[in-house]
């Protein structure tokens, strides 16, 4: 029988290797790694994984529909992503509006976040129009987009004004946007 120091040390030893034992992270990454979607295509994945893309959990998810699917071309992601932008867009712009109509609301600064969302929409649908007669010009478009979403912020900001509502618009506008950069940057 081994003496007791002898089988202390070897339990310390065992649980240095099990704790510096590369395994945990190595689950670690893989359960990370199943919470991503797939990405739909390899231009969804050219997108997604580009430098300009700030959230790409967001990308994937969003390009996990079978338009961005069936894309056959960049040019053909790009007009999918510009679509669902705007929508996106929309559905924000309807939520102001929603409360500026209501009376709920008379901040100047929720006013002004309309006026840019209305901006936002328009800028993206006049984008998918540049993409076949002058990319750059198009790459250069999409990223302004996010301006309008800046003068919201600070419209908000300045104004004191906490609509969470309005604030997740925000954030998914400017994901959009940098996945319209990126995919018009590699066009």
């Amino acid at each position: 029988m081994a003496p007791p120091n002898h089988r202390l040390v070897s339990a310390a030893i065992f649980l240095a290797l099990l704790i510096v034992s590369p395994a945990p992270a190595m689950a670690r990454a893989a359960k990370h790694s199943r919470l991503l979607p797939p990405p739909s295509s390899k231009l969804v994945e050219q997108v997604c994984n580009g430098s300009a893309i700030t959230n790409r959990r967001f990308c994937l998810k969003a390009l996990s529909n079978p338009e961005a699917a069936a894309a056959t071309s960049l040019n053909g992601l790009t007009k999918v992503i510009l679509h669902l932008a705007a929508t996106n867009a929309q559905h924000t712009l309807d939520i102001i509006n929603g409360m500026i109509t209501s009376g709920k609301t008379t901040s100047p600064a929720i006013k002004s976040c309309a006026g840019n969302y209305q901006e936002v929409i328009r800028s993206f649908r006049m984008v998918v129009g540049e993409l076949t007669e002058d990319p750059m010009t198009a790459n250069y478009d999409v990223k302004v987009v996010g301006d309008f979403i800046d003068y919201c912020e600070k419209a908000l900001a300045s104004g004191n004004v906490h609509v969470p509502r309005i604030s997740v618009g925000n954030r998914f506008v400017m994901n959009y946007v940098w996945m319209g950069f990126q995919a018009t940057n590699n066009m």
